[in-house]
């Protein structure tokens, strides 16, 4: 029986090898097309690729590279940045900015080629190295915390590799420059505070003019500017007035005609002691120097105001200024991006006002403002509390969300508990005004502090005034102009 069962077994199972050969047989003599369609799989049809491309209606993904034109993959520019393309150039809008210019040269140390003629020199006659004076890196953030620019630090070492004279040179020009128009220079310069000024080290530029020869010692010519400790921890702009100068060589400057190089000497010289500087926009110019560039703040000087500021400079004011420092004397970032002394925004009138930019960060939690410095003493309000103040909204924006066309003035004390007492007075000026000066009138004469519910005009503690631009509680940004702000009878 078991020998049966094994025989029946074995018959079974080539039984059923010869069906399975027998249906395979017959599936080979079928003969069909397969129906091509834009999701099978296949490239066909007029598909450019599997399944795209052509009438498929889906573009086929093309391979990022870095000379397509295109910004894709993980570039962070076009065809430059990510894992695979060269990192992207920093960008130089002041460069820019100036490139649009006449100017016959510039430089704006936010890279070591944002200029115009001028450059950094890095070679020497006969080919080989040039090391600095001084050791500069370009494309450093600003020091001051609030603005975006992009500036050069500038340390004076203290090894004496010029021989106690270290200065910053840049490329020797292939013509000599033209100073029988542009013979005056304007340059930013920060000098951080803390730095120990008592010796030989001194707050001073000295932009230096000269030929490039062996005998450049001969013949040069030197314009220096001090800058006072009052400014140090501020951006100052300084003027290198060559008006009457005469060189080395006897002849003024307006009628020089051999200079071919430029230089700048930082901290002074005939010393090893070092220092550091930052350092933005050296610009050739021709206005008047010795044009005041805040006569509204000159005429408000013989007015007998308690205070005024009217915005042409960051020092355009009486008791009021911008505040900078906390009590601690660390630096105080404003709640706005303010830029002072820029061209009136109606084209017509030649005031230098200051554009002020109400940020989208929430960096004051959506209550932004710009503050002034706290005052030695309370404000006196029983004659002085109303103020006037100018003031330009830009066509264009849109106050549809929270962002408000409103200026408040606030007045505060500065404490621990300064949000638990002071006044606002709000203006908000009208749709039908945007794009021209308004003058805003912030009457306190029956306005309430907080808290302590005393009107203004008897006040006696508050020590700060403040301007908040836009409304409060949103990160929506804004822009607006002002200019004079203004205490009145």
């Amino acid at each position: 029986m078991k020998q049966l069962f094994n025989i029946k077994n074995i018959f079974s199972v080539l039984m059923l090898i010869g069906l399975l050969v027998s249906i395979s047989c017959q599936q080979e003599k079928f003969d069909y097309d397969v129906l091509g369609t834009h999701y099978d799989g296949i490239q066909n049809l007029d598909e450019e690729g599997i399944d795209c491309g052509g009438s498929s209606g889906t573009p086929c993904e093309v391979p990022a590279t870095c000379t397509d034109g295109v910004q894709n993959g993980d570039e962070t520019g076009i065809d430059c940045g990510g894992s695979a393309c060269d990192a992207c150039p920093i960008e130089t809008p002041r460069a820019d900015v100036l490139a649009d210019t006449s100017l016959p040269h510039y430089f704006t140390f936010e890279t070591a080629d944002a200029g115009f003629v001028l450059e950094p020199f890095t070679k020497n006659a006969d080919g080989s190295d040039y090391g600095q004076g001084v050791d500069i890196t370009y494309g450093v953030n600003n020091p001051d915390g609030t603005a975006n620019d992009l500036v050069a630090k500038i340390i004076r070492p203290d090894d004496g590799r010029f021989g106690g004279f270290e200065d910053y040179k840049f490329q020797t020009l292939i013509a000599p420059i033209d100073f029988s128009v542009y013979y005056k220079w304007t340059m930013d310069v920060f000098i951080p505070t803390g730095q120990d000024f008592s010796g030989s080290l001194a707050p001073e530029v000295v932009l230096i003019l000269q030929d490039y020869d062996a005998n450049f010692f001969e013949r040069w010519t030197e314009i220096p500017v001090t800058i006072a400790a009052a400014d140090f921890g501020t951006w100052v702009t300084l003027e290198f007035d060559g008006t009457d100068i005469i060189g080395a060589n006897g002849v003024k400057m307006q009628d020089q005609t051999t200079y071919n190089t430029i230089g700048l000497r930082f901290g002074g010289g005939g010393h090893k002691e070092s220092g550091t500087f930052y350092a933005k926009d050296l610009v050739p110019t021709t206005e008047d120097f010795n044009v005041s560039k805040t006569p509204r703040a000159d005429a408000l000087a013989g007015a007998n105001l308690p205070h005024y500021f009217t915005f042409e400079t960051v020092d355009a004011g009486l008791v009021l200024e911008p505040f900078t420092k906390n009590a601690d004397g660390s630096n105080y970032g404003q709640g706005v991006d303010i830029t002072y002394g820029v061209n009136s925004p109606d084209g017509i009138t030649e005031d230098l006002v200051a554009k002020i930019i109400r940020p989208d960060d929430g960096r004051f939690g959506g209550f932004e403002d710009y503050k002034f410095q706290t005052l030695s003493a309370p404000i006196d309000f029983s004659v002085y509390h109303k103020w006037t103040m100018e003031v330009f909204i830009p066509n264009g924006q849109d106050f549809s969300g929270s962002l408000a066309p409103e200026v408040v003035l606030v007045l505060h004390d500065y404490d621990a508990n300064f949000y638990e007492r002071w006044t606002e007075i709000p203006v908000t000026i009208d749709a039908a005004d945007f794009g021209k000066w308004v003058t805003l009138e912030f009457d306190g004469t029956n306005a309430v502090a907080v808290g302590s519910g005393v009107l203004l005009p008897v006040q006696s503690t508050y020590t700060n005034v403040s301007l908040r631009l836009g409304g409060g509680g949103h990160q929506e940004s804004g822009e607006f102009y002002v200019k004079d702000l203004i205490p009145v009878k």
